[in-house]
């Protein structure tokens, strides 16, 4: 995401969620942690990653630490991967990296196979080998079409992100929440999408900035799933708290209590012309992004198809300067282009949006 990973720490406080302790190196060799780089050049540190209350750091085996921010985050490998064969792991890996279908599903039971021997190798390798399982699963989704009988293969790789996500407790568990909140926004799930937002909202291994942002997400699915109530009830909640969320998670805040609190009343015509002041009030092209993408929701619930296209289209192609917004609005547009009858954009904004998954 584009939002800075150190926002946040103070409205976390406020409302009463308990700050992770000060990280500390575990005992043995550091892993290699990647981390992207202005210019797009890569850095390498040895260390670990590790959830501290100042954010996502890479955290030395002298104890000193760097801040990354979650999205440059390219890749950790384990240094010493204990009793499992590391000649297979760099098998899986170099199957993993012909980024093909057929090879992603070949990496993916070659994790699965990984793991099943790994009982007695350290925490962080048995992690390591979930989430490259996990990762593959969904990469293999990814790069199903939609006439391959793509929802099937998403929604296991859903199932499977999920699954990581409820047992993990690494710096994986933001990517890893992500990727699962993003196939099911694809499907259409919203409600489980919530959900493990939600889970990762009380996750208190998790530093309080993406605690912060994972509630807002989860406010906005539950909108999404038309669970007006719940997340008008977050909304107030989080906007309530002493201090207040501050700048653009408040304003984004502000509109996704608008936007429930009117359709939770069945107004929809009240939710457009409160967010529509929102969106007017305001030159941050994120929250704008929100606005838009609240409009067409409360268009859609409304029974009214044709302006809920235009509102996501605004999101998809003008208020875009939040990839995960724009791609929640596309996963609307083919079935909206649909019920027009408009098979061409509709088939369109399939691949535009089998091709946006690989941003992600």
């Amino acid at each position: 995401m584009i939002r800075s990973a150190a926002r946040g720490l103070v409205a976390m406080t406020a409302v009463g969620l308990v700050l992770p302790a000060a990280a500390q190196p575990p005992a043995g060799p550091a892993d290699k942690v990647v981390v992207a780089q202005k210019g797009g050049t890569t850095k390498t540190f040895d260390g670990y990653l590790k959830f501290t209350p100042a954010g996502l750091q890479v955290v030395g085996t002298d104890g000193k630490s760097t801040p990354v921010a979650p999205a440059d985050v390219l890749k950790v490998t384990p240094a010493d991967f204990g009793p499992v064969d590391t000649t297979a792991v760099r098998a899986a890996e170099q199957a993993e990296e012909k980024k093909t279908k057929a090879d992603y599903e070949r990496a993916h039971q070659m994790y699965r196979d990984l793991r099943a021997k790994a009982a007695g190798a350290p925490e962080r390798v048995q992690r390591y080998l979930d989430y490259k399982a996990a990762l593959t699963k969904g990469r293999a989704a990814d790069e199903t079409g939609y006439d391959e009988r793509w929802a099937e293969a998403a929604d296991g790789a859903a199932k499977e992100w999920a699954a990581f996500v409820a047992g993990a407790k690494g710096w994986e568990v933001w990517p890893a929440t992500r990727a699962a909140a993003r196939v099911y926004a694809e499907l259409g799930k919203h409600n489980e999408a919530a959900g493990v937002w939600g889970r990762l909202a009380k996750n208190p291994e998790v530093s309080p900035d993406l605690r912060l942002e994972a509630a807002i997400q989860q406010v906005d699915a539950q909108v999404r799933a038309k669970a007006y109530a719940p997340a008008s009830t977050a909304a107030k909640a989080l906007l309530g708290a002493t201090p207040a969320p501050p700048g653009q998670a408040r304003d984004r805040l502000q509109v996704l209590e608008a936007a429930a609190a009117a359709a939770g009343n069945g107004d929809f015509a009240k939710g457009v012309a409160d967010v529509g002041k929102l969106v007017a009030g305001t030159k941050d092209p994120v929250v704008r992004g929100v606005g838009h993408g609240m409009l067409g929701e409360l268009h859609l619930a409304a029974g009214k198809p044709r302006e809920a296209m235009w509102e996501f289209l605004w999101v998809e192609t003008v208020y875009n300067a939040d990839r995960d917004e724009a791609f929640k609005a596309m996963c609307r547009l083919p079935g909206l282009f649909k019920a027009q009858g408009d098979e061409d954009r509709e088939k369109a904004y399939h691949e535009k949006l089998r091709r946006a998954r690989g941003a992600f």
